[in-house]
């Protein structure tokens, strides 16, 4: 059985409506061992030959056998196999990587037969030594002659065992002295038992084969056949053996790492390109970051304090907007207000009563609000003594006439700097609208001021925005408001019941004193709940927004890498001409672009970084962090816009006929 054999093999092509035939009908059998010159002028179909002959091309209609099988039936990832596994190819333009060394350059092959890097760079190392190259190993092709640079594909040609050599035109661009040595290296393979397949349109090179065969108008005019005795060699010696080709799983292990390794390269080697690249996934990733970081951030502030307002606090006043016009509403007396502290998870219950009247020190006059306070009541309204002190029990048993202002008051009424402590301020009743059927008394009393308060860790004030001062509740009972009554109140819990069961037996209750439900309250852990609803809802809009960068980030890599693709055209025909399958190649374009983002990630990780400290020193009110977390997302979502616009470029990459590419300048 001959090593190839071609019946009635025909290769068409189709230029518009016109059909051309570049190989018609041709018919040949070449045995192993042998060295065939293919023959013929340009045009003459020698090219499109060799293509089919070594699995670039696959032929219109005929049969190609190869060893027995039957290559014209096969699919892509096949015929690279048997590319990879039987093929070696030197060509007239070297087809080198530019940006691999030799001894990489030689090793290519190995690559996809699943070698490991330190088998491979062996083999390689010895097979240009073999070929006098073994002081260039790490010259890239730029820095190499073209004698130098065809040995180097011989190497490559050799190096997964180059059981046929394909040469097209192997001296086509050496000069005189340089062909003479190709032809000789030539010779010197076949006489080690390689089957050597030479194109040439130069009679004189084809000349050194023992096997003419003669193309003309895509049909063969002339064939001396094989040499008269010869025999095929029962094995292929070499100086340096085959490597041993990986099982599937170490092919793919290999394929990965190179993958990454070439996908480095390429970046590496477009520099400016890759930085724009990398700067829109940047400004993307960064905007999600940082959005997502700022808006937690502001979250968790404004939540905290609002927690901190509301959690484990019932308010109730009077009024309901429900009830028919004309209906009074009731305030709510002493004896109801002791009742419902009785009932199970009620904690202590705080009346608010207040006034609006005018402050007085000196030449300076405030509107404030009139706070009476408790033990109790600076904490139930999350503030806190930040100069002097509070009301102690004979302040509050004696009704003694002293004040604590809150900040906002004491800058309205004091200097800045001016300490109010001791001070005496005068307090101007009948200021402020009647409450229900009470007139406030007019009056100026005499306070003096023991204390300042401040919101206690930012939270959330209740008074309003407007100037606050609280005074003992006894003294606001007997001098400036005698009525008992209050008109809202505040029922704080101990959380031993649930808030909404402890609601509703509150307004149980009330219901049953006052005859009907003329008050109103809410349960605050209840629209705290929905208050989260509507900051996340608010986070997840801002964190859309900024996708939209990443969005336009995406689409740029994906423009990027299918010129790439167009770039980088010969470079995919070499690797699949040397045994590389379709998801080779698909995988090293993806690893590509998850490569670009992944880097654009960590570049707009640190961006967002370097904002969240510069912000962090800036202000003290929201802490801004960058989460590890937030890292991994990054990660992830780089990763993924990687996959996402890598696959369209990738895609067409592996799509490219090996030949078609080869031809790509």
């Amino acid at each position: 059985m001959s090593l190839i054999e071609l019946k009635d093999v025909a290769r068409h092509y189709q230029l518009g409506d016109i059909d051309v035939p570049a190989l018609d009908g041709v018919s040949l059998a070449i045995e192993a061992g042998e060295f065939v010159a293919i023959m013929g002028q340009s045009g003459s179909g020698k090219s499109t030959l060799m293509n089919v002959l070594g699995c670039l091309d696959n032929p219109t209609r005929g049969q190609f056998l190869i060893g027995g099988t039957d290559a014209s039936t096969l699919g892509p990832d096949q015929l690279a196999a048997l590319r990879r596994e039987r093929f070696g190819f030197i060509f007239q333009r070297y087809h080198l990587l530019p940006h691999l060394d030799a001894r990489a350059n030689a090793a290519l092959p190995a690559v996809y037969a699943g070698v490991g890097t330190g088998p491979r760079g062996e083999r390689a190392r010895a097979l240009l030594q073999r070929l006098g190259l073994g002081e260039r190993l790490h010259h890239r092709p730029n820095e190499l002659s073209g004698g130098q640079q065809q040995r180097v594909s011989i190497a490559r040609a050799l190096m997964n065992g180059g059981q046929i050599i394909l040469a097209d035109e192997p001296t086509g661009a050496l000069d005189s002295a340089s062909g003479a040595e190709m032809l000789r290296l030539l010779k010197e393979l076949n006489e080690r038992g390689h089957t050597i397949i030479l194109v040439t349109h130069d009679a004189h090179v084809a000349a050194h084969a023992r096997r003419v065969i003669e193309l003309r108008d895509g049909k063969i005019v002339a064939d001396n056949g094989t040499p008269a005795g010869h025999q095929p060699p029962a094995e292929l010696p070499s100086d340096a053996p085959p490597v041993r080709q990986g099982g599937w799983l170490r092919r793919m292990q290999v394929q990965w790492r190179e993958a990454v390794a070439t996908a480095l390269l390429a970046l590496k080697s477009n520099r400016l390109r890759t930085a724009l690249s990398m700067l829109g996934i940047s400004i993307g990733i960064a905007s999600v970051v940082s959005i997502v970081a700022l808006t937690t951030a502001a979250r968790s502030s404004i939540e905290k304090d609002v927690a901190s307002m509301m959690s484990g606090r019932i308010p109730f006043w009077s009024g309901n907007p429900s009830l028919p016009p004309g209906v009074q509403n009731k305030p709510f007396r002493p004896h109801e207000i002791d009742s419902l502290r009785a009932l199970d998870g009620v904690r202590s219950i705080t009346p608010n009563r207040q006034l609006q009247l005018t402050a007085h020190h000196r030449s300076r006059d405030a509107t404030v609000q009139a706070v009476a306070a408790d033990a109790n009541t600076l904490r139930a309204r999350k503030l806190k003594v930040v100069q002097g002190r509070y009301f102690n029990a004979m302040d509050l048993e004696a009704h003694n006439q002293v004040l604590v202002l809150d900040e906002k008051a004491r800058d309205a009424l004091f200097k800045k700097g001016q300490s109010p402590i001791g001070q005496v301020v005068l307090l101007q009743l009948g200021g402020g609208p009647p409450v229900g059927t009470w007139v406030p008394p007019t009056a100026a009393m005499p306070f003096t001021v023991i204390g300042v308060a401040a919101t206690d860790g930012g939270a959330i004030g209740f008074s309003g925005g407007m100037s606050q001062l609280y005074v003992p509740h006894t003294t606001f009972a007997r001098k400036m408001e005698s009525r008992a009554e209050v008109w809202s109140f505040d029922v704080h819990l101990d959380n031993s019941v649930p808030p909404q069961q402890v609601r509703e037996h509150i307004v149980h209750r009330l219901k049953a004193l006052h005859g009907r439900e003329d008050f109103g309250s809410f349960n605050a852990d209840e629209e705290f709940r929905k208050f989260q609803g509507i900051t996340s809802a608010m986070a997840a809009v801002f964190a859309g927004v900024a996708a939209i960068s990443l969005l336009v980030g995406g689409v740029g890599v994906m423009n990027i890498m299918l010129v790439s693709v167009s770039e980088r055209t010969r470079e995919i025909g070499i690797r699949m001409a040397v045994g590389a399958r379709q998801g080779d190649v698909r995988l090293q374009f993806l690893i590509e672009a998850v490569v670009l983002c992944c880097l654009g990630g960590l570049v707009g990780v640190l961006l967002s970084w370097l904002a969240a400290q510069a912000l962090n020193a800036a202000q003290q009110h929201v802490h801004v962090v960058v989460s590890w977390a937030a890292l991994g997302v990054a990660f992830a979502v780089s990763s993924a816009v990687g996959l996402v616009f890598g696959t369209l470029p990738a895609r067409r990459a592996a799509a490219l006929s090996p030949v078609d590419a080869l031809a790509r300048e």
